[in-house]
């Protein structure tokens, strides 16, 4: 009887670690991916576009223009970035159902300057729409922090990509302020890591 009880347990435990390796092995399949994709993103960012001093409307008119500004794609995995008024984060991206598109909205805290709404959408767009929620659920579920992980790579990205942005000393200090409060890092390593597709 103990050895017909063994097998499942044998089934389940062999389901787990295929799990375990398929999206291991789906994040080094994906590196080589994203180091092309960076590779071009570089080259792209490395025309200095300075965006007004003004405060950007809060329309939806203002996204696809910063979008252009800094060349910011949306990825065919999102929708278009849209304005969600009653959002209280400067940004979110939310996978509504396995298959389907992420979708991508921008709350009225990214409006206080151009530079820091093109940060928000690089944020959401250049790091959380590449990212693998599967992979991030997953870590979560183990006790390994996904969701922690892949905000500091949101964050540190937008540290990285301050001056493509022209980002004020204040907003860089707020940004890293909000990392480390909400996102502190645990292991010295966890900064390399990615749930990146």
């Amino acid at each position: 009887m103990s050895v017909l009880l063994a097998v499942p347990m044998m089934l389940m435990r062999i389901m787990a670690l295929t799990l375990v390796f398929t999206a291991i092995g789906g994040i080094f399949l994906a590196h080589d991916e994203m180091e092309h994709r960076e590779h071009f993103a570089r080259d792209v960012r490395a025309v200095n576009v300075v965006p007004p001093e003004s405060q950007p409307p809060m329309t939806q008119e203002s996204i696809e223009l910063a979008l252009k500004m800094f060349a910011i794609e949306v990825p065919a995995t999102a929708m278009q970035p849209r304005l969600d008024l009653n959002l209280e984060d400067r940004g979110l991206t939310t996978l509504n159902g396995w298959g389907s598109k992420l979708d991508v909205t921008i709350g009225p805290a990214a409006f206080s300057s151009w530079a820091l709404l093109g940060s928000t959408l690089a944020h959401e767009l250049e790091v959380h729409c590449l990212q693998n929620f599967f992979v991030i659920r997953v870590k979560d579920l183990l006790g390994l922090k996904g969701t922690d992980q892949a905000e500091r790579e949101a964050y540190l990205h937008e540290l990285a990509n301050s001056e493509r942005f022209h980002l004020k000393h204040s907003d860089r200090v707020n940004i890293r302020a909000t990392m480390d409060y909400y996102y502190p890092s645990t292991q010295p390593l966890d900064e390399t890591l990615s749930a990146r597709r």
